[in-house]
């Protein structure tokens, strides 16, 4: 069998050996059907490509690192939104003006300590949304379960809590792949998907409030895959777990080269992207 020398892979019809983890996924190229290193992106003429840290990227991961800078909140139209919910509201009213992602993975830890899941999620939620007027009523249709006008109308829903909770003890125990999957699958909740269900994954998962912590699940929401699509030439579905696990495993090999974790790198992506 003739193998096909790239860099430090080994490529052949069967396997390929490069790197570090090999994920199971096909590339449905002229070699037959692949199993590829989490770096490789294509394979054109029987060579395989890697994904290399973009030039502008690794200027940044190179450099010290940077909190992410905070942002002022409609406190006004988060707290008509959810009026009906005490416990949320009390929460708002003791958010500052202006909240950044360190803060809120602090409010989030304390609040899931006492398993105030509402409260944790919808300030998950002011963060994850950001300036957008729309977050308030998109957040309200998941909590009731229902989209437009009668949301508002409309009981919040007791089992979404429950859902919620259960995801963060997914992604605890096993990870952020697998708690991924979850969300994306048994757990689902309605009209919450990837974008902002991985914003809700990277708040549980960050041990001990810790922000850049190793074991929290890092973001992919529209701004990280329209960056990595112009500047890795990377094409990931957000609402996928095979592509989630993908993005996962290349900021961390991404990451380990400038002594940096996943949401270091993707914190890293979202400042490239917003200027945030």
């Amino acid at each position: 069998m003739r193998l096909i020398q790239a860099k430090d892979h080994r490529v052949s019809p069967l396997n390929v050996s490069c790197h570090a983890a090999i994920v199971s996924t096909t590339t449905g190229n002229a070699l037959g059907d692949l199993k590829t290193c989490i770096r490789c992106q294509t394979t054109n003429g029987g060579i395989v490509k890697q994904l290399e840290v973009p030039p502008r990227l690794g200027e940044i991961l190179a450099k010290a690192h940077e909190p992410q800078r905070g942002f002022s909140w409609n406190a006004a139209s988060w707290k008509a939104a959810l009026g009906d919910c005490p416990a949320v509201l009390t929460q708002l009213d003791a958010l500052p003006q202006s909240v950044n992602r360190d803060e809120v993975c602090k409010v989030v830890t304390t609040n899931l300590a006492r398993r105030s899941v509402l409260p944790a999620f919808v300030t998950a939620m002011v963060w994850g949304y950001g300036t957008a007027g729309y977050g308030p009523a998109r957040v309200r249709w998941v909590l009731t379960g229902i989209r437009g006008r009668g949301a508002y109308g409309a009981p919040i829903r007791p089992d979404v809590a429950e859902r919620l909770e259960a995801a963060v003890q997914v992604v605890r125990d096993l990870g952020a792949v697998e708690g991924f999957r979850h969300m994306n699958n048994a757990g689902h909740i309605k009209y919450l998907g990837g974008a902002f269900f991985t914003k809700w994954l990277y708040f549980t998962s960050a041990a001990s409030g810790r922000p850049d912590d190793a074991t929290a699940a890092p973001i992919l929401d529209k701004q990280i895959k329209d960056w990595l699509a112009v500047n890795a030439r990377l094409d990931l579905n957000i609402n996928r777990t095979p592509d989630y696990e993908r993005y996962v495993e290349l900021l961390t090999q991404w990451g380990a080269e400038f002594d940096r974790t996943a949401v270091q790198v993707e914190k890293a992506i979202f400042h490239l992207a917003t200027g945030r």
